[in-house]
């Protein structure tokens, strides 16, 4: 898209597409709404808006799908990268639902409601069988089967709220990476055997932070006469259980002359889904930060839509690059065969390079000056080519 800071090529509502082969532009697309984002592979480009999302071939740039969505003002839409045919996640038209269209056939279409509130993020495995979504909340992030809409995976980022900046699954869909507005980067993964079947329970209008009441009885804490309670799952670390446990026969105590019953009952509604959740297999901490976990150099602009990294698995090796806005590319390494009883695993900072600076002392010229430098090693490179000054 074009930025609306130049409205003689059109402003943002204008997509041009740019063949890097031949070094020109190959077309552009029109849009009597602001155009939120562009996804693209192969075979098909999706330009979207506000509420709707116009997807063309790529050769001849023809419309062959028009999807009506919910407020989308993020531009989330996402493409698999290596399905056949093409599969295209974008939000539904009620909040919190997600949309999967598979090729040009309707019938194919699936809408599932994700969360409660909006979508912040969505992210595609390569052969679309597999959605991550997050909503404003940033708490949870859901991994869906997209056949089916059956919920895989609640992976807890953090009970804080922040807003998520990329999901992305790595190539082989064992691990998903996740950054947000915070200073930490997580890693988690996706077991089959960790997938639960009774994941798909609904969050109440309390948020993400509660239980459904018709959990599995796996995932139930019930009070005894005694103040104990059974253990909340076989598979839960024996840490969280005692805390769990403590809080539980806390509360109790407290309320044990006006409503012990009542209180349990809140306690077994809270507890499961939070301490149920699975937690980061690794996180990786953004090393240039201040006390207050705000990064040193925030290379943003003021209308900026950036609130956090993006992120890039290395397709053999088991390593994470983390580009952030403070012009920073970080390179993280990480243990594939790490025990998560042994706690998360820190990743290890393996190299970090300037990907782009701040030049306070920049102006831009006027449209009747043209300036231009040498782009060779000296002054006197006779044989270097001449950069102009923007």
């Amino acid at each position: 898209t074009v930025s609306d800071l130049d409205p003689s090529t059109g402003g943002p509502n204008k997509v041009q597409i740019w063949n890097d082969q031949t070094g020109k532009f190959a077309g552009e697309l029109r849009s009597r709404n602001e155009v939120k984002g562009v996804a693209l592979r192969k075979d098909i480009i999706a330009m979207v808006c506000e509420y709707a999302i116009y997807v063309y071939t790529l050769d001849k740039l023809r419309v062959i799908q028009h999807l009506t969505t919910n407020a989308n003002n993020r531009g989330l839409c996402v493409l698999a990268v290596a399905s056949d045919p093409w599969i295209l996640c974008c939000p539904g038209q009620s909040i919190g639902a997600v949309r999967v269209q598979v090729g040009q056939d309707d019938r194919q279409t699936r809408v599932f409601e994700a969360h409660q509130t909006a979508l912040a993020a969505l992210a595609l495995n390569a052969s679309g069988t597999l959605v991550a979504t997050a909503s404003e909340k940033g708490t949870v992030v859901k991994v869906f089967q997209t056949s089916d809409g059956q919920l895989l995976y609640r992976l807890r980022r953090s009970a804080r709220p922040a807003l998520i900046s990329c999901l992305i699954f790595r190539h082989d869909d064992r691990f998903l990476g996740v950054a947000s507005s915070s200073s930490t980067v997580h890693i988690f993964r996706l077991d089959q055997a960790t997938a639960r079947e009774d994941a798909g329970q609904e969050d109440r209008a309390s948020g993400e932070f509660s239980a459904s009441p018709g959990a599995s009885p796996a995932y139930t804490l019930a009070a005894d006469p005694a103040g104990s309670m059974p253990p909340l799952s076989p598979h839960m670390p024996a840490g969280i259980e005692q805390f769990a446990s403590q809080i539980h026969k806390a509360v109790t105590k407290i309320a044990s002359h006006t409503a012990a019953e009542t209180v349990s009952d809140v306690v077994k509604g809270v507890i499961p889904t939070y301490f149920n959740d699975l937690r980061s297999f690794a996180h990786f901490r953004m090393p240039d930060v201040d006390s207050n976990g705000q990064p040193t150099v925030d290379a943003r602009s003021s209308q900026t839509r950036i609130s956090g990294p993006q992120l890039a698995f290395h397709r053999t090796e088991p390593r994470l690059s983390v580009l952030h806005y403070n012009g920073m590319l970080y390179e993280c390494s990480f243990k594939p065969d790490h025990d998560p009883s042994l706690g998360t695993q820190e990743c290890g900072l393996r190299a970090a390079a300037t990907w782009f600076a701040v030049r306070p002392d920049f102006r831009v010229q006027g449209s009747g000056t043209s300036a231009t430098v040498a782009g060779g090693a000296g002054e006197d490179d006779k044989e270097a080519e001449e950069w102009q000054l923007l």
